[in-house]
């Protein structure tokens, strides 16, 4: 099955433009919006200044406020938990959107996120990703070309280390419906090729 590309995302060309996989995506009214990658991308900081610039409503990471998680106790049956928990809220905002006129949502992680961290950490997919996974109508996967920063739930410190994970994470997204690579190097661009994802979108979907 082929892929319908808007523009090309070749790494010499700006981040920020949409490619379809195969037909066209009917989004929904309110549009979902999920931020990837890995840790130390600006996945948060893009997930605030999207949300924010586009007048829509921003949904946290849950991982992030979880007791087993900041005390380093997570199992495969968290990141299922997780995942149940992260599906709740990104409803709980397209409704809170869709009420407010809200033009779209934007979630601060994906299942593919606790997908890869099952796969890297017990070597098993978690249970229970599909409400999560069929969630977003356009992914945004940020590339790891910021400087890291140390957090007390980060364990990549080495570029190389986080390249190979974000290779695992640019195969998986080129066979969603839709999703654009986010790799300036400054925070400021980085949202501008957000905006211009989400505008490409608008302009391509079915």
């Amino acid at each position: 099955m082929g892929h319908r590309i808007v523009r090309s995302l070749h790494p010499a060309r700006p981040g920020g433009v949409v490619q379809f996989h195969s037909a066209p995506v009917n989004a929904s009214a309110v549009i979902r919006i999920a931020i990837t990658g890995v840790e130390s991308t600006g996945k948060t900081t893009l997930t605030e200044a999207l949300s924010a610039r586009l007048g829509g409503v921003a949904v946290r990471e849950c991982a992030r406020y979880d007791a087993e998680v900041i005390a380093g106790k997570a199992t495969l049956a968290t990141l299922g938990r997780l995942a149940h928990a992260q599906a709740e809220a990104c409803e709980v905002a397209v409704q809170q959107a869709a009420a407010t006129g809200a033009a779209c949502v934007v979630s601060d992680t994906d299942a593919l996120v606790l997908r890869l961290w099952g796969e890297h950490a017990f070597e098993r997919v978690p249970a229970g990703l599909k409400r999560l996974e069929t969630w977003p109508d356009l992914t945004l996967l940020c590339a790891p070309t910021i400087p890291w920063e140390a957090d007390p739930l980060r364990s990549m410190p080495r570029l190389e280390d986080r390249l190979a994970l974000h290779a695992a994470y640019a195969q998986a997204v080129a066979v969603l419906p839709a999703h654009a690579i986010i790799d300036a190097t400054a925070h400021e661009k980085r949202l501008d090729q957000a905006v211009r994802a989400f505008q490409n979108f608008v302009v391509n979907r079915g």
